[in-house]
C-alpha cells in the first residue's frame, strides 16, 4: 500500500496538468479548433501524454522506494501496476471533464495551480482514486486470499478502463461545443 500511495501522490502532483489540459495552448488552441481531427482523439492524445509523464514519475518513485525500503517484490509491482491503470483511467475522465468545464490560462515558469473548483474537489477525487486499492486489499484480507485481492483490483481496472472508453467520445463532443470558451480562457489577454 505504501508504493501504491506513492503512485497516487504522483497523480496528485500532476493534477494541475491533467485537470487543465489546455492551460498552455494559447495560439495552439486556434490550430486545434481549425484542425479536422476528431476531438475525442485530441483528448486521448493528451491523456496518453499525461499518463506517460505519470509513468516516468511513478517509475522513479518506485526505484527510490525499492532502494530505501527494499520492499519491491513482483507481487507489489503487479498491485501497483494494476492500481496505476485504475488511477490513469479515472484521472483521465475527471481531468478531461475539468479541462473542458473549468479551463484556466497558465504560463511556463509559474506555479501550476488548478482552478478553484478543481482545487476544491481534489481531496474527494483522491479519495475516489484510493477506493479500488483499499477495497481490493480489504477483500483479500477478509477472504484470506491473495487471488481475491488481485482479482478484485483487476475487476476495478477493467471497470475503470471500460468507463473511460464509454465516456471519451461524449467528452470529445463536449470539447467541440466549448472550444471557443476554452480559447477565450487560455489565450493571452493581449491576443486579438
Amino acid at each position: 500500500m505504501l508504493a501504491t500511495g506513492g503512485v497516487l501522490y504522483v497523480f496528485l502532483l500532476l493534477a494541475g496538468l491533467s485537470c487543465n489540459q489546455f492551460a498552455f495552448e494559447e495560439g495552439g488552441m486556434r490550430s486545434l479548433i481549425l484542425s479536422p481531427i476528431e476531438r475525442h482523439k485530441v483528448l486521448i492524445g493528451k491523456n496518453i501524454a499525461i499518463t506517460a509523464i505519470a509513468l516516468v514519475f511513478a517509475t522513479v518513485l518506485l526505484v527510490i522506494n525499492g532502494l530505501v525500503f527494499g520492499d519491491l517484490s513482483p507481487a507489489t509491482l503487479l498491485f501497483v501496476g494494476i492500481s496505476f491503470v485504475i488511477f490513469a483511467a479515472i484521472m483521465s475522465v475527471v481531468g478531461n471533464w475539468f479541462s473542458i468545464r473549468f479551463p484556466k490560462r497558465m504560463q511556463f515558469g509559474k506555479r501550476l495551480n488548478v482552478s478553484g473548483v478543481t482545487g476544491l474537489l481534489m481531496i474527494p477525487i483522491l479519495m475516489l482514486l484510493a477506493v479500488p486499492p483499499l477495497a481490493a486489499t480489504a477483500a483479500g484480507y477478509f477472504t484470506h486470499s491473495v487471488f481475491v485481492e488481485y482479482a478484485t483490483l483487476a475487476a476495478f481496472a477493467a471497470l475503470s478502463v471500460g468507463f473511460y472508453l464509454l465516456v471519451i467520445k461524449q467528452q470529445g463532443r463536449s470539447l467541440e461545443r466549448r472550444e471557443i470558451e476554452i480559447l477565450d480562457a487560455v489565450r493571452e489577454p493581449t491576443d486579438q
